[in-house]
């Protein structure tokens, strides 16, 4: 099942980021595989997505 794990491991890192109008807040997220396909893509286009993911603090599985 596709998920996205956001984990917030200090105060400087955003509650909250928005992904062509998905919100993606810190906890776990089912999403369906167009979603997580849709957001794989978004992240070479988002420095900060790009940054997140890289330092782990946003996991996307599936």
């Amino acid at each position: 099942m596709p998920s996205i794990t956001y984990n917030r491991t200090d105060s400087q890192q955003p509650q909250s980021i928005l992904v062509k109008g998905y919100v993606v807040r810190p906890g776990l997220h089912i999403l369906t595989y167009e979603q997580l396909k849709l957001l794989r893509e978004q992240t070479q286009h988002h420095s900060q997505l790009e940054y997140l993911v890289s330092q782990g603090v946003i996991k996307l599985t599936g």
